[in-house]
């Protein structure tokens, strides 16, 4: 979507003119972009991974749910569109639509209480999670139905994508590692499926939330909620922290996790699963650009990232949890 005619999407609201359009950074899954009109802001979302009207639709349902829970922070409330709803369909079938805009800021990772708020933005979040009920089923599945969600990303299937190039070929050992770990979470996959489920962000990471000072005052982007164990959200974030050469991620994690447990609880047998639930949510992400990359909307550059990524998170659990986390 190099250029987009934003007017024909703006057009479907009651929007006073003029109206201006502000480029924001933007995730790979949508476009967003900050509309001004008058004195109010908007921002605009256009999925761009899919046509699922069923997907938007179960994200706003969860967050109406939601806005009955008292929430410390705020979440996206979306506009009418001039047909009376929350969703827009375009001709070409592209999905959009409006909500109102949360002032803020990005929160940082090298934020200390950055950290530790969101931490504890994730327990309140869990917890007001927990008592919602939506009429609509989840459409995405837990984290631990790995193969059953991938299964056209088999062994065979993910192994041979290291020999389609030679950029890929140079990360044939990330390959074959993350494979290992696929095979070695089998056991606790089915572990897992026997545990309570609720609803979670699934995507709660820093890119996702909206800061103010210290304190994280918006959460965003629930397109992947989801029924998952519970620990799954904490499992995310804390995969979000893991980057090669930060000689600072054990306390950061440690941070994290003071500050999840300062507003929420996690039974011992969950702490003692938090990190193979992250490396599920690694392998998830590895799998899932390699599908993107088999359906050719990524270049192979992106997968080489993100299998990179993936067996760095993977190494750095297996060498560092046990001793400096646990």
């Amino acid at each position: 979507m190099n250029s987009i005619d934003f007017t024909a999407y703006l057009n479907a609201y009651l929007l006073a003119e003029p109206y201006e359009v502000e480029q924001r950074e933007s995730g790979m899954n949508n476009t967003t972009r900050i509309i001004t009109s008058r004195n109010e802001r908007y921002v605009l979302r256009i999925y761009n991974n899919h046509k699922d009207a069923d997907i938007v639709r179960l994200e706003q349902e969860v967050l109406s749910a939601l806005q009955q829970e008292e929430l410390p922070f705020r979440i996206p409330v979306p506009i009418l569109n001039k047909n009376g709803d929350t969703l827009s369909i375009s001709e070409d079938g592209t999905l959009s639509a409006l909500f109102h805009y949360i002032e803020g800021d990005r929160p940082e990772v090298t934020i200390p209480a950055h950290v530790h708020a969101l931490g504890e933005t994730a327990a309140l979040l869990t917890s007001s999670l927990r008592e919602i009920q939506p009429i609509r089923k989840p459409l995405y599945s837990p984290y631990y139905e790995l193969n059953k969600t991938y299964a056209s990303m088999d062994v065979q299937a993910f192994l041979a994508i290291a020999s389609r190039s030679v950029a890929l070929a140079a990360r044939q050992s990330s390959f074959e590692m993350l494979q290992r770990e696929r095979d070695g979470l089998a056991e606790i996959c089915a572990e897992l499926a026997s545990w309570p489920m609720q609803w979670i962000h699934g995507d709660l990471v820093f890119n996702n939330t909206v800061s103010r000072g210290d304190a994280i005052i918006g959460v965003l982007d629930f397109e992947f909620a989801t029924m998952d164990v519970r620990v799954m959200e904490l499992a995310v974030i804390v995969v979000d922290l893991l980057k090669p050469n930060d000689g600072e991620l054990s306390a950061k994690i440690k941070l994290l996790l003071k500050g999840y447990l300062n507003k929420g609880e996690l039974t011992d047998l969950e702490l003692q699963y938090l990190p193979a639930c992250m490396k599920l949510r690694l392998i998830d992400v590895a799998l899932h650009f390699a599908v993107r990359l088999n359906e050719g909307l990524d270049q192979e550059e992106v997968l080489c990232q993100i299998v990179e990524q993936s067996a760095f998170g993977c190494e750095w659990i297996n060498e560092h949890w046990e001793d400096e986390i646990a």
